[in-house]
């Protein structure tokens, strides 16, 4: 499922769930999923220009197929040349240069994307400094759950890996709305477990759903 495939509904759904968690805690949850963090273009370049530089290395196994005894300079060049071409054409199609794309690279680009977003969204920005943010990245199937420093004193990052644990299976199984609700419904439990509603209980960020283009 890709963010612009979430309905009405479920938005609707993944809402009602950050107001009932919110009820029972002073914290602020604020949920966020992008399509993808990056388009990473610049990764089938990398992968052509290594295999184009490689290629000389191959050229004394090669000769053994051809009557020449050695290649030309020219010739490497030349070789170098359509071979950085042709590479980086194919890996360019998204499917290729998504399957050649280190996971650990997609997940830094991920993060990278939910630190962001967390300042973006203004999770930072309450009185308590007790926002939290659940960022999903469906391309990277990426996971983050970032607490203000509010949060950060009272519950270990132990906590929110339990919860991004239990929220990747559904994702992985494209049921991006129900890891969210998970996501929203176990945070909120958390939440309430140290930070229970105060007087005022003021909702100070939006409850809706952000779907990040």
């Amino acid at each position: 499922m890709v963010a612009h495939d979430i309905s009405h509904a479920d938005r609707l759904r993944v809402t009602a769930a950050i107001k009932k968690a919110e009820a029972a805690t002073s914290g602020e949850i604020v949920v966020a999923a992008a399509r993808q963090s990056d388009d990473y273009v610049h990764v089938p370049i990398h992968i052509a220009a290594g295999v184009a530089l490689a290629m000389p290395l191959a050229l004394p196994w090669l000769a053994q197929f051809f009557p020449w005894a050695a290649v030309p300079l020219l010739w490497i060049l030349a070789i170098q040349f359509l071979t950085f071409i042709i590479v980086a054409v194919v890996l360019s199609y998204n499917w290729f240069r998504y399957l050649v794309t280190p996971k650990k690279l997609m997940h830094k680009y991920a993060h990278r994307n939910a630190a962001a977003q967390f300042l973006a969204l203004n999770t930072h920005s309450t009185n308590g400094r007790t926002g939290v943010l659940i960022f999903v990245s469906l391309l990277e199937r990426y996971v983050e759950i970032i607490g203000d420093t509010g949060i950060a004193e009272k519950m270990p990052k132990a906590a929110w890996q339990k919860i991004i644990n239990e929220m990747l299976p559904l994702l992985r199984e494209e049921k991006l709305v129900d890891a969210l609700v998970l996501g929203v419904e176990h945070c909120g439990a958390e939440l309430a477990k140290h930070f229970p509603p105060d007087a005022t209980n003021a909702n100070e960020l939006p409850d809706r759903f952000i779907l990040l283009h």
